[in-house]
């Protein structure tokens, strides 16, 4: 079908799992800059009946993961989609069964086995296992929820009171994930004193889809997990913390954070290849990826989001100081353009390279 048949995507039907949190923000740019192709995207929910693949040249499913652990019943209904989809010649991505790899140990198994640089994980059914387990993983662990990327109810364990606190608080079974002191890595490589790298822990965010890598965001946090809410962007955002810059104070942190964070986004990864081959070994076509670059130049990857969020820009944590508008649209921009490829025919293909 090519460019003439539409493009199917898979959601969650109402009650049976979270709503697709960049879909609108996605769509709403797509139909501002391309109506004709936003045109021919068509949303099937679960539990609303069979799907019509009538016309249907790509069958996008943008469901929860790990999704047969998480939502069976979805699960299960996309393996029928799936299934008819396959009899039909129609091309899938970010397949089911793709998306129930996600699981901290399955996703650290397949890494492990594919040789893709990343942290060693461990299911811990029972309390009583949690320390040994710890122990064996190099003695700081990460230990958190099996099926969750969300930063929520994560403790780290580095001695025995952490494990007693993490058995007097966890509910059973949890992941316990190798802990990489990146930060000490780039002391012992010597970094300057003024370097983030070396002052803060840090991770990077990437978006993957086949090949082709898009930066999205490097944030820097006091402690070794990093995310949104507790990176230090989200802190000097405050408005407190604002009014403080203007006299000078942490302005030179908050100066520095920003540098960091645009020349991230404005360079191409040299560890793309690494980044990709991580995303392909889970059997998925696109995924958010969050990583941390070593002294080296080298990364070590902490999870693939297949299920990710991309705020519009002009509600991003310092919007202004980053681009943040700028630096969204050309990334919702640019997952257009992969999904223009996907359902290309190689005459399409050819046209779009003379196009070029």
């Amino acid at each position: 079908m090519g460019t003439q048949g539409d493009i199917l995507i898979v959601v969650h039907g109402p009650g049976r799992g979270r709503g697709v949190p960049t879909g609108n923000v996605f769509m709403e740019r797509l139909q501002a800059t391309d109506p004709a192709f936003a045109a021919r995207f068509r949303v099937h929910e679960t539990g609303s009946g069979a799907a019509d693949l009538s016309n249907v040249a790509l069958v996008l499913f943008w469901l929860g993961d790990p999704l047969r652990e998480k939502y069976p019943a979805c699960f299960m209904e996309a393996m029928e989609i799936a299934a008819a989809a396959r009899s039909a010649n129609i091309r899938i991505l970010n397949s089911p069964e793709a998306l129930s790899n996600t699981t901290k140990p399955r996703q650290s198994a397949i890494w492990h086995k594919e040789r893709v640089p990343s942290a060693r994980a461990r299911i811990v059914n029972e309390p009583e296992n949690l320390a040994q387990v710890c122990k064996d993983l190099g003695g700081i662990c990460i230990v958190r929820s099996d099926v969750e990327h969300a930063q929520r109810d994560v403790l780290i364990v580095r001695n025995e009171a952490d494990v007693r606190r993490a058995v007097e608080t966890c509910e059973f079974p949890v992941a316990v994930i190798q802990k990489f002191d990146i930060r000490g890595e780039y002391r012992a490589a010597g970094a300057e004193p003024s370097s983030l790298f070396r002052r803060y822990h840090h991770k990077a965010r990437a978006f993957v889809f086949g090949d082709a890598v898009m930066r999205s965001h490097l944030f820097f946090a006091s402690g070794p997990v990093v995310g949104l809410s507790n990176c230090l962007l989200k802190r000097e955002a405050r408005p407190r913390r604002r009014l403080g810059h203007r006299f000078g104070y942490n302005r030179k942190l908050f100066d520095d954070m920003i540098r960091e964070d645009k020349a991230y986004f404005e360079v191409d990864p040299l560890y793309a290849r690494t980044l990709a081959h991580g995303v392909r070994a889970l059997g998925l076509d696109f995924a958010a990826v969050d990583y941390s670059i070593r002294p080296d130049g080298s990364v070590v990857l902490w999870e693939a989001n297949p299920y990710f969020w991309l705020p519009r820009g002009e509600e991003s944590v310092l919007s202004e100081e980053r681009n943040a508008v700028e630096r969204v649209n050309k990334s919702l921009d640019w997952m257009a353009g992969q999904l223009r490829m996907a359902v290309a025919d190689e005459q399409d293909l050819t046209d779009m390279m003379r196009a070029s």
